[in-house]
C-alpha cells in the first residue's frame, strides 16, 4: 500500500491558451520518473481548478495550493489523477479514455502536482483542448499545447 505520511512536496503549473476548455477538459496526463532511479516519489497526485483570471490572481492559486481546505471563495481544487503509486526510470501514462483521468472533462486553468512523500519528476505533461476563441488561431494549436 501507499505510506500513510503527511509529507508531501508541491507544485502549481497555469495551462497556456487560456486552459483547457470546459466540457473537453484533460485527455492525457504524463508523469515521467526517468532519470530518477533511486530518487523517485512513492506516488503522485494532480489537482485541477478553473479559475477566471479577471477574478482570482495566479498568487491567490498559488496560495490556496497548499492548504488542506481545498476550496475558497470562487476557487476548488479537483482530482484529476487521484494519488498514484510511481516507479523509478519511467514513463507513466493516464489516460482519459481508460477512466485514468478523473474530472477529465472539467476545465482546467491550473495544475497542481503533489509527490508524496519527496523526490523526483523529469517532467509533467498535461494534454486537453485549448480554450482560446475558436479562430483560426485555435485550429492551428494541436491539442497537445496546453
Amino acid at each position: 500500500g501507499l505510506q500513510d505520511t503527511p509529507l508531501k512536496d508541491w507544485s502549481v503549473i497555469k495551462f497556456g491558451l487560456g486552459g483547457a476548455r470546459d466540457g473537453e477538459g484533460v485527455s492525457r496526463i504524463i508523469v515521467d520518473t526517468r532519470h530518477f532511479k533511486g530518487n523517485f516519489p512513492e506516488s503522485v497526485a494532480v489537482d485541477g481548478c478553473h479559475v477566471d483570471p479577471e477574478e482570482i490572481s495566479d498568487e491567490a492559486v498559488c496560495a490556496s495550493a497548499g492548504e488542506e481546505n481545498t476550496q475558497t471563495k470562487n476557487l476548488e481544487w479537483f482530482p484529476l489523477l487521484r494519488r498514484t503509486p510511481m516507479t523509478a526510470h519511467a514513463e507513466h501514462e493516464f489516460l482519459r479514455e481508460f477512466g485514468h483521468v478523473a474530472n477529465g472533462r472539467r476545465g482546467v486553468t491550473h495544475a497542481r502536482i503533489s509527490i508524496t512523500p519527496d523526490g523526483g519528476l523529469s517532467r509533467v505533461r498535461i494534454y486537453g483542448c485549448p480554450k482560446m476563441g475558436g479562430g483560426s488561431a485555435a485550429k492551428a494549436v494541436p491539442r497537445s499545447h496546453l
